[in-house]
């Protein structure tokens, strides 16, 4: 194999690693945390509002637009939404 043949199965090899990585994190998050619910019906969240800091579903847009929001993660699976809508 050349060198340049190489380097493009290791980078193909490291991204099919972390892909298998990410989505694993992705299943555990989701099977043992589970899908945060938004704050505004108790649907699942597609994303969290940044300025509320609290999920939302598609439904309930923050009025700031996307600007606002970002998607969830899997971090955002294992969160307490209610604890830290308590402490502000």
């Amino acid at each position: 194999m050349t060198d340049g043949r190489l380097s493009r199965f290791r980078r193909r090899l490291d991204a099919a690693v972390r892909e298998r990585l990410e989505n694993l994190r992705w299943w555990f998050a989701l099977r043992f945390g589970g899908a945060p619910r938004c704050a505004e019906c108790g649907g699942e969240a597609a994303w969290i509002a940044e300025t509320e800091g609290e999920p939302r579903c598609f439904k309930h847009i923050p009025s700031e637009g996307e600007e606002a929001i970002r998607d969830v993660r899997p971090a955002d699976c294992f969160t307490d939404w209610s604890e830290e809508d308590g402490d502000a």
